[in-house]
């Protein structure tokens, strides 16, 4: 009789620590930090933007998007590389032999980036030259262009790697005692206009700005599931900087588009979870008159997203 009191007993237990996992799970308290929560985990925000168009890149998975000065779109993924005018009808496409991470453009140069070389084309899609591989080991990851530097990520060595327009190297970031924590692979890094690196370091939940050399100039962002932190283990997976000067961010776990200023605070929210599938996160590219590209890896799809008025 002992017995099977006893069982009774390992049963209920059981079944309470299951519904105790079940509830823990659901409620996300598993995976955050409470103390850095400041609103309710399922919180929808209201957003102004809207999908203005969506377009499927039929050449293969899609990974990376960015626009030149006119604001013509260059799409590219696996084994591909492609023109889209301001209509996304598009004027060119190529078939690579590399599958390409990242992409930037300045000027009449496309700047593309396979896992180890930075690959010049010109705006119609011809090869230009290749410069690398820099490092052994090399997973370029992003790309980023000024008028005299290039900037790129490498998230095999965590590090990030500044060239001149000749490609010679002039500076990496990401020695000894200036480590990036970089879990998967994504790392982004913008190049501005004042040779300002911005880089995402991803592990730490935060954005960095440093000098050209490398030196730490100050630090936005920390963990949290609420629209104004980064959560997850690596967040923000991409980000870039709109014409007014704030950060627009995309997310991986919880997928989400938001805005943030330059000194950290929430703007607005643009996309919410919903939109996207939760492991892979969006590329996006920011037109000059603040249309918002978003490319999904996932269903190969080019989102543009425009503010209601």
């Amino acid at each position: 009789m002992n017995k099977k009191i006893a069982g009774i007993i390992s049963i209920i237990i059981i079944i309470v620590c299951i519904a105790y996992i079940v509830y823990d799970i659901a409620t996300g308290k598993s995976d955050i930090k409470q103390t850095t929560i400041t609103t309710a985990p399922d919180e929808v925000l209201k957003t102004n933007w809207q999908i203005l168009k969506e377009v499927n890149i039929s050449f293969g998975n899609l990974t990376s998007v960015a626009l030149t000065e006119d604001d013509q779109v260059i799409c590219a993924g696996e084994s591909f590389l492609a023109g889209y005018n301001t209509n996304l009808r598009q004027t060119w496409g190529k078939s690579l032999k590399e599958t390409i991470h990242a992409l930037a453009v300045f000027g009449d140069t496309i700047y593309a980036a396979s896992r180890e070389k930075i690959i010049l084309f010109t705006l119609s899609g011809d090869r230009i030259e290749e410069w690398g591989p820099y490092d052994e080991g090399a997973y370029i990851t992003s790309v980023s262009v000024n008028k005299e530097y290039l900037a790129f990520a490498d998230a095999g060595n965590l590090l990030v790697f500044v060239v001149n327009k000749r490609g010679a190297l002039e500076s990496i970031v990401g020695h000894p005692g200036n480590q990036f924590i970089i879990p998967s692979p994504y790392f982004d890094v913008v190049l501005t206009e004042n040779d300002t690196l911005v880089i995402a370091n991803t592990g730490k939940r935060n954005i960095e700005f440093r000098t050209i050399e490398g030196e730490l100039v100050r630090i936005i962002g920390e963990e949290g599931s609420s629209f104004e932190y980064f959560c997850g283990c690596c967040n923000p997976a991409h980000f870039a900087l709109t014409p007014d000067g704030n950060i627009i961010t995309a997310e991986k776990g919880i997928n989400r588009i938001k805005i943030i200023k330059r000194s950290g605070e929430l703007v607005e929210p643009v996309a919410q979870p919903e939109r996207f599938r939760s492991s892979i996160p969006v590329d996006l590219a920011i037109s000059s008159d603040g249309l918002i590209y978003a490319a999904n890896k996932y269903n190969s799809t080019l989102y543009v997203f425009k503010k209601l008025d």
